[in-house]
């Protein structure tokens, strides 16, 4: 089988990533004539997008980067790539989404490489026979789940409008590329519609050959007999392909993508979504132990019964170390914005700007939504030890503190992260050790919000015949759930706020849900494409970012100023630009309005 066909994908992708062509060989003796008759280099294949690139992808630093270059969070290095990108400073060689071109694009090849000629699920991996049918069609089922998964991942990033006036999405690759053949000539951006086509097609095959969960809890016994639970543990399943065609449908729904307004598409956003939901509910909560909406959950939890689907779990500090301030043992390179703290609602679930609220300014953080506590560090929170509950650290942000901002390692908001933090981490405490954790790729807040919005445009707030739950309904199991530390959550003892925007009608309530979708999924990079998918032009993105300033008042009192401004949000475009070197290499890679000078 000689790989000598030429697609529109580039060499120097593969090797910035990082990749060669026949990686992994298990030894020197197979080349793109025969490397198909090798079962082990065929299954290592899929074995290295799972195990290697998604790490890549989606490491936590990696989100909160891309958090960093919206309203939710800030780095505090001017010369940080994303604090240049989203400043309008970034340079050409600064592209900080140059990495997940590359990425992608070689994890699409690799799954190309099984898929190629049926190669991958012709190949004998086990030796009984039963259980070898079962993982040939899972590897192939898995082969094209991720090509669709890495796919989109292009898709949403790079879609836009191109300089040419067409709405553009990525070139599209199906079959492997040739490592010594590259026709630059060939290389053509596919339109939006396409490449969605594609992602959606991956998807139809992947569900055809994947079984229906593959995880410790009860699914169609005959698909899943070999290969259930921790053998196969963060592998895709047909849950996870119906929570992808849920956020592709509702990326293609939003009304960056959807200027007629098509309601289908929205439709099945919600079907796909409340498929992962019913799932969620009458299979994982039937069991002992198993799914409950209203339970709390530790993010990066590799076990927690929020996944729909997981990355690789570790127990790797970096996220700490990124995080926490100085005196902490951190390096506090990213924090939350002044901004993203206002989106928090008080604990009777009114918004802060609501004269029902109670909000006080000057008490800014007393009686707020308990999500706040769990995911920002401000002036006068600590950190406790987990064994004993001594406390280990209180953060002192105002002035003249130590964390206070306007220090060499101190950010410039007032703020530090404490979502996805290990609670009792300490670097200069050796006595406190991390524990497992993984980033949810695919989880139970994403499918709620994507059925709240979606279900919302088709039947309004309250209708739940046509999917077996209401808008309503996905927002509350959110807002009244316990937080990581079980703190019962704002609509436990009912959410009057909640039921007054779902009485105000769809625009009101679709109001309410993207803040839902600010405050669920902050620091997890959701927000950069939300916004972008959501907004009708570039000044929709660009606006001051800013932080607190507490001071001291005559009596002792603290004093909080709001109107510092840490940053301007300054984008060219409302668009990401491609990679500049691959758009110089081919003439015909139209790049994205706003960056023509990357050319």
């Amino acid at each position: 089988m000689k790989l000598t066909k030429i697609i529109a994908v580039l060499l120097p992708c593969l090797v910035a990533a990082g990749c060669s062509f026949l990686d992994p060989l298990p030894d020197g003796s197979y080349n793109d004539d025969n490397y198909d008759e090798n079962a082990k280099l065929l299954r290592g294949y899929v074995d290295k997008i799972y195990n290697d690139f998604i790490p890549t992808l989606y490491a936590t630093n990696y989100l909160l980067g891309i958090s960093a270059a919206t309203d939710d969070a800030v780095y505090r290095s001017e010369a940080a790539a994303w604090r240049k990108f989203s400043n309008g400073t970034a340079l050409m060689s600064g592209n900080p989404f140059t990495s997940k071109w590359n990425t992608d694009y070689a994890a699409i090849n690799y799954a190309n490489l099984f898929l190629q000629d049926r190669a991958g699920i012709s190949a004998r991996y086990l030796i009984d026979l039963e259980a070898d049918a079962a993982y040939r069609k899972t590897m192939q089922g898995s082969a094209f789940g991720l090509r669709a998964w890495y796919g989109f991942d292009l898709l949403r990033t790079f879609a836009g409008k191109g300089t040419d006036g067409n709405m553009l999405g990525v070139p599209i690759v199906t079959e492997p590329t040739s490592t010594d053949k590259i026709d630059v000539e060939s290389i053509r951006r596919a339109g939006v519609d396409e490449c969605v086509k594609q992602i959606l097609d991956d998807c139809d095959s992947a569900y055809f050959y994947l079984p229906d969960s593959n995880r410790d809890y009860p699914g169609d016994p005959a698909q899943n007999l070999p290969v259930t639970g921790s053998v196969r543990y963060k592998t895709l399943d047909r849950v996870c392909i119906d929570a992808i065609r849920a956020m592709v449908w509702l990326f293609w729904a939003s009304p960056a993508f959807n200027p007629e307004g098509d309601v289908q598409r929205y439709e099945n956003a919600a079907l796909y979504a409340s498929r992962v939901m019913k799932h969620k509910i009458e299979r994982e909560g039937s069991l002992t132990g198993g799914f409950n909406p209203l339970s709390g959950f530790k993010w990066y939890d590799c076990n927690s019964a929020e996944i729909v689907w997981p990355s690789n779990f570790s127990k790797a500090t970096d996220t700490e170390k990124c995080c926490y301030p100085l005196g902490f043992g951190g390096q506090s390179n990213i924090v939350p914005t002044q901004d993203l703290v206002d989106a928090f609602p008080m604990a009777n679930g009114y918004p802060i700007t609501d004269s029902r609220s109670g909000y006080d300014p000057q008490k800014p953080y007393e009686g707020r939504d308990p999500r706040f506590y769990a995911a920002i560090y401000y002036n006068g929170s600590s950190v406790n030890r987990l064994s004993n509950g001594a406390k280990m650290y209180t953060f002192k942000t105002e002035t003249d503190g130590a964390d206070a901002p306007g220090g060499t390692m101190t950010l410039p908001t007032g703020y530090y992260i404490r979502k996805f933090l290990y609670r009792g981490w300490n670097s200069y405490d050796q006595t406190v050790q991390p524990g497992y954790r993984c980033v949810h790729l695919l989880s139970w807040t994403q499918m709620c919000l994507i059925f709240a919005e979606a279900a919302n445009e088709v039947v309004g707030p309250d209708e739940s015949s046509t999917f077996g739950y209401s808008a309503k309904q996905a927002l509350a199991w959110l807002r009244a759930r316990k937080t990581t530390e079980d703190a019962e959550g704002l609509g436990a003892a009912g959410d009057p706020y909640l039921d007054e925007c779902a009485s105000s009608g769809k625009d009101v309530f679709a109001a309410l849900v993207r803040n839902e979708w600010r405050v669920e999924t902050c620091f997890e990079g959701e927000r950069y494409y939300s916004l972008r998918r959501w907004a009708t032009s570039v000044s929709d993105l660009n606006a001051p970012i800013h932080g607190v300033k507490i001071t001291r008042g005559y009596s002792g009192e603290e004093v909080f100023d709001y109107d510092e401004v840490v940053e301007n949000l300054a984008y060219p475009s409302l668009w990401a630009p491609l990679p500049y070197m691959e758009v110089r290499r081919c003439p015909n890679l139209v790049q994205n309005e706003g960056w023509e000078s990357w050319r």
